[in-house]
């Protein structure tokens, strides 16, 4: 039992000395990334509108490694689409138009660090982000009276959140600022993300 118990002990004190060789406690990073599917589309598309001229989600953010596990960051994310051609007719008037759909998402982000391997310079993790997102619908008058276009409203500003199944986190080598990472997830940035992180401290 007591060698069991040691053998465990010296397990545990191995793992945390590789966590923190690749990355410690006080370690910030930026990243830039995009990803795989535009939730604005995927929205439209469940109301029945049509969607085309996707943009993104392209993500942005910081992040602070509070411990070796735990990671603390602030996130944006930008997107776009426009909505099908929609007419409108009233007597003898028409009109034709499409509306462009830009979202804004700020989001705060809380991340746990569950593997680590020093020989790949990586870590897995999943974690969970919330914040709140800006719509903004333009017109685009293709024909006809403008007058009569309708702003489209069933897209407002509102809560928005992401949560990371799993993720990857690397350096390109042992003790290289330069990164990457990889995401699987469900919410504003996509189900599958991938991007260039720099860690500068």
């Amino acid at each position: 039992m007591k060698k069991l118990i040691l053998s465990a002990l010296l397990c545990a004190g191995f793992i945390h000395s590789l966590s923190a060789q690749v990355f410690q406690k006080g370690n910030m990073s930026v990243f830039a990334g995009v990803g795989a599917s535009n939730t604005i589309a995927n929205t439209l598309s469940s109301v029945g509108t049509d969607a085309s001229n996707t943009f993104g989600p392209y993500i942005i953010g910081y992040q602070y490694h509070l411990t070796d596990k735990l990671m603390l960051g602030l996130v944006y994310t930008y997107q776009s689409a426009a909505t099908g051609k929609q007419t409108i007719q009233s007597g003898t008037d028409e009109v034709s138009y499409k509306t462009n759909v830009n979202v804004s998402t700020f989001l705060s982000q809380l991340n746990y660090s569950w593997l680590t391997s020093e020989k790949q310079q990586c870590i897995l993790y999943s974690g969970i982000a919330l914040g709140t997102y800006s719509v903004n619908a333009e017109l685009d008058v293709l024909s006809g009276n403008k007058d009569l276009a309708k702003p489209y409203a069933d897209l407002k500003d509102g809560i928005g959140y992401h949560i990371t199944a799993i993720g990857f986190k690397g350096r390109f080598k042992k003790d290289s600022k330069l990164g990457s990472f990889a995401e699987l997830g469900y919410g504003v940035n996509g189900i599958f993300n991938v991007g260039l992180q720099y860690t500068f401290k």
